[in-house]
């Protein structure tokens, strides 16, 4: 969660339109914070999921063939294998993203919020958890802390922008223990 609020703090410093969006969005949020109205906050989500996409927290994650061998492509993979995949390179796929390595969380809103743009737009569903955006990995080896890393990330970031002007420094691309941005914060109480 460190790395995912330092991650979303820089990427939204960095773009204002965004963060303009959101302090928008969250100022209209109810009190106390209601579960369904942040799991389904357009402008956040998107923005989670961008930041996420754009630098994962975890750059590799592994599997182990159990069952049986494995053949694609002529190549065959013997029982027991264990398969290494670049969680990184599957996020950057040209093919998938458009500037794969920009960030736009544009890419994550549904397309008739007035904030969507055609050119960004993604198929791609990041709450599946498949291959072309693997985050929290998929299928029956998902992460089990998903759920409260998206909501935590989501009540962290709801009061920050709700209650605070944010002001971010330093940013410092970081690899280890996680990828991410490593940055300081000074927060400013709005007067409401």
């Amino acid at each position: 969660t460190y790395s995912s609020i330092n991650t979303v703090l820089h990427h939204v410093s960095q773009n204002p339109h965004v963060q303009a969006a959101l302090v928008e969005e969250v100022s209209n949020f109810k009190e106390p914070l209601d579960l369904e109205e942040i799991k389904n906050a357009p402008v956040l989500n998107a923005i989670m999921h961008e930041s996420w996409r754009v630098d994962p927290p975890v750059g590799f994650a592994f599997r182990k063939s159990v069952k049986h061998s494995l053949e694609y492509n002529s190549f065959l993979f013997p029982k027991g294998c264990v398969f290494a995949y670049n969680i990184g390179l599957a996020a950057h796929q040209e093919r998938l993203y458009t500037s794969p390595k920009s960030f736009h969380m544009e890419r994550f809103l549904p397309c008739d919020h007035p904030l969507a743009e055609s050119r960004w737009k993604s198929t791609i569903d990041p709450n599946q958890g498949r291959a072309d955006y693997p985050i929290f990995g998929g299928g029956t080896h998902v992460c089990l802390g998903k759920h409260f890393a998206k909501l935590e990330l989501r009540i962290i970031m709801a009061r920050m922008f709700k209650y605070y002007n944010v002001e971010v420094r330093n940013n410092k691309k970081v690899y280890m223990p996680v990828n991410g941005w490593s940055v300081d914060f000074h927060l400013t109480k709005k007067t409401l």
